[in-house]
C-alpha cells in the first residue's frame, strides 16, 4: 500500500513538473509570435522586405543556423558538453626492477666505504643509505654475516 502511494505521489510531481513545462512553452510561444508580428508590422511601415532584413543580418542568423544544425534540431536546450579523450602520450620505458633488500634492525659496522662507523638501526624508520647499497651490493645473507656485530 505505501508503494502504491509512493508512486501517485511521484506521478503527481511529474504531472506538476510537465504542466509547468507546458506553461513555459505555450509562453514562448505567444512571446515568439508577438516578436514576430512586431517585425512583421515594423518592416511593412519601412517599406522593407522580409528578404532584405535577413539579408543585412545574414551573418548573425548564419551563426545561429550553424549552432542550430550542430545540435541536431531547433532546440533551445544547451548541447551537452563532450568529454575528449586525452591523447596517449610516448610511452615511457619501464624502470628496471631493483630487489629491495630489508635489513634487519641491529647494530652494523665494517663497512669497507666507512671501517670505524657502527651503524645502529632501529626496528621501525629508515635504512642508513651505506647500509643499504652495499647490502645490495653483495647481497643480504653476505652483508649479515660481514657487517652484523651483534649476533
Amino acid at each position: 500500500m505505501a508503494n502504491i502511494k509512493k508512486e501517485i505521489e511521484t506521478l503527481r510531481a511529474k504531472i506538476a513538473r510537465l504542466e509547468q513545462e507546458q506553461e513555459k512553452e505555450e509562453q514562448r510561444k505567444k512571446a515568439l509570435d508577438a516578436v514576430q508580428a512586431v517585425i512583421d508590422k515594423t518592416l511593412r511601415e519601412n517599406g522593407i522586405s522580409f528578404e532584405a532584413y535577413i539579408r543585412s543580418n545574414y551573418t548573425q542568423i548564419k551563426r545561429i543556423v550553424a549552432k542550430i544544425e550542430k545540435r541536431g534540431g531547433p532546440s533551445d536546450t544547451p548541447p551537452k558538453r563532450v568529454i575528449k579523450k586525452r591523447a596517449a602520450g610516448k610511452r615511457r620505458k619501464s624502470r628496471k626492477v631493483t630487489v629491495t633488500i630489508k635489513i634487519p634492525a641491529g647494530k652494523y659496522g665494517n663497512l669497507p666505504a666507512e671501517p670505524d662507523t657502527v651503524f645502529n638501526v632501529k626496528e621501525k624508520g629508515p635504512r642508513p643509505k651505506a647500509l643499504k647499497s652495499y647490502a645490495e651490493e653483495i647481497g643480504l645473507e653476505a652483508f649479515l654475516a660481514q657487517c652484523r656485530l651483534d649476533k
